[in-house]
């Protein structure tokens, strides 16, 4: 393992954010916060190793105004379009099995704002369907990915289906939807 602390410190520049922020999007699909803590934590890493360059207060604004400049560019050109990417991540997350809560989790870690998330969880791919019915889908799917209730391939003991429960009410499922994808003879008392 190579020691880092030995490595020159490569310090930040408004060109070398900008070039940081090109790779980066060319990688992944990113929101704005996304990308600002990228470019934030290239600032915050450079500043744990170099004192005396992060005491400089005059750069460290130059730096984060040219944060908000790469930003905005963006922003401006469509690269960086939160409701686009919130959408994607909808549609994404819920062919992969993941309830309405913890879609709207890993949105608003990812730094959408709410007003975005719950307008993308409202107009999703599933015309026509009301949220019951869009987490019953994603219930289903979840269920069978992880080879529960209905979708296991053995008989199921009643440890392993009180389980199978636990399991989907981590995932944001409510008691009602579990109790349908898993053949609904769940009795209420298995919930505590």
């Amino acid at each position: 393992m190579r020691n880092l602390s030995r490595r020159p410190v490569k310090l930040p520049t408004p060109e070398r954010l900008a070039n940081i922020a090109l790779y980066y999007l060319q990688r992944f699909s990113a929101s704005e916060a996304s990308l600002r803590r990228v470019l934030e934590n290239r600032l915050r890493r450079a500043a744990m190793r170099n004192a005396e360059w992060a005491a400089d207060a005059e750069t460290q604004k130059k730096l984060h105004t040219a944060i908000e400049t790469i930003i905005e560019k963006y922003r401006k050109t469509g690269v960086l379009n939160d409701a686009a990417f919130a959408e994607s991540k909808v549609h994404s997350l819920r062919r992969s099995g993941l309830s309405k809560r913890a879609i709207a989790q890993k949105l608003n870690a990812k730094g959408i704002p709410k007003n975005l998330i719950e307008t993308s969880l409202d107009t999703s791919e599933d015309d026509g369907m009301d949220d019951t019915e869009r987490d019953l889908k994603a219930a289903r799917v979840f269920a069978r990915k992880k080879r529960f209730g209905p979708y296991r391939a053995a008989g199921t003991d009643e440890d392993r289906h009180r389980k199978d429960i636990a399991s989907m009410a981590r995932a944001g499922f409510s008691f009602a939807i579990i109790k349908k994808v898993l053949g609904g003879e769940v009795p209420d008392e298995e919930l505590f």
